[in-house]
């Protein structure tokens, strides 16, 4: 991977940037992407293990090492961001160090239990990691970017939003993050501020500890003998990644916002968005009478289910 910030580009001279999750994996390499292009970076990890057990400073040491020895500048934080003090502490390192922070990318996570048989406290542990996350750190950086005129606000997502694979709890904190980003889209429209989602697919250690969960849901039925054997030789270089996250944070994405991107094994897709197809209508509301149970049997799986 390219990591001087000596690229003769530097789109993002000076930008502030946070990478939550960036000692390993997807973030460590969106974090060495940004700053190729110049950002001063904050290396957020707690330096726990894939499932989130344990603490350590190394990770994040580690990738601030590699940015200062590519010529780049950045600092290290090993705050939670599973907790609203330990975003607020971030984002109290990144002021501290470079001041007003204007790219965010909210990465961090860890592979824990998604099935409706978790305790409360395993639920909010997850909904906290993977959704409130994104919530305080919008909340502490968001207003001051619109008032400045200028940011960029990007969250991790994955395929398991979309339900495809189970995992209902972690699919519901997916598919709030893409909700979230959606939502805070709109709300930020004429700001300069844009809010975005990427699902990433590469072979990291997080990846490696899904399989087993992925495994299950071949067995089960819920995954194909296609889908799984594509799983088992995994996405690709986790390098594939971070073009299209960085391009996000650029100028030449100020009106990209509310998009959710696939990027990963060489490809980069965008999500279709939410919209009604298929519509039966009786006509005027008041004027008609609401369809029957009979009728139903009939046009729901003969036009509203009905594929192309």
């Amino acid at each position: 991977m390219e990591t001087k910030s000596s690229n003769t580009s530097e789109r993002l001279k000076g930008k502030v940037a946070i990478v939550t999750g960036a000692g390993n994996g997807v973030g460590k390499a969106c974090a060495l992407s940004l700053a190729a292009q110049g950002a001063l970076v904050v290396v957020n990890d707690l330096g726990t293990s894939a499932a989130g057990e344990g603490k350590s400073s190394a990770a994040a040491d580690a990738t601030v090492a590699e940015i200062i020895a590519a010529g780049g500048q950045a600092v290290a934080n090993y705050d939670s961001v599973a907790d609203a003090q330990g975003c607020a502490n971030l984002v109290a390192t990144a002021e501290k160090a470079f001041g007003s922070v204007d790219i965010v990318l909210a990465i961090a996570g860890a592979v824990m239990s998604g099935q409706i048989d978790i305790t409360d406290e395993q639920y909010y542990k997850l909904m906290d990691l993977f959704l409130g996350q994104k919530f305080w750190l919008s909340r502490l950086t968001v207003p001051g970017m619109v008032k400045r005129g200028y940011g960029r606000f990007v969250s991790v997502a994955s395929e398991g939003a979309r339900g495809g694979v189970g995992n209902p709890i972690f699919a519901a904190a997916m598919g709030g993050t893409v909700s979230m980003m959606k939502g805070l889209a709109t709300e930020l429209k004429g700001t300069g501020v844009t809010a975005n989602t990427f699902a990433p697919g590469a072979s990291t250690r997080t990846y490696e500890m899904m399989l087993p969960v992925l495994e299950q849901a071949h067995r089960e039925g819920r995954m194909s003998d296609a889908m799984f054997a594509a799983a088992k030789k995994g996405p690709g270089p986790v390098e594939h990644v971070p073009p299209i996250v960085t391009w996000l944070c650029t100028d030449a994405a100020a009106n990209v916002s509310g998009q959710v991107f696939h990027s990963g094994g060489g490809k980069i897709s965008v999500w279709s968005e939410y919209e009604d197809i298929n519509t039966i209508t009786k006509g005027d509301p008041y004027e008609n009478d609401p369809y029957t149970l009979e009728e139903l049997d009939v046009l729901i799986p003969g036009t509203v289910l009905k594929s192309e």
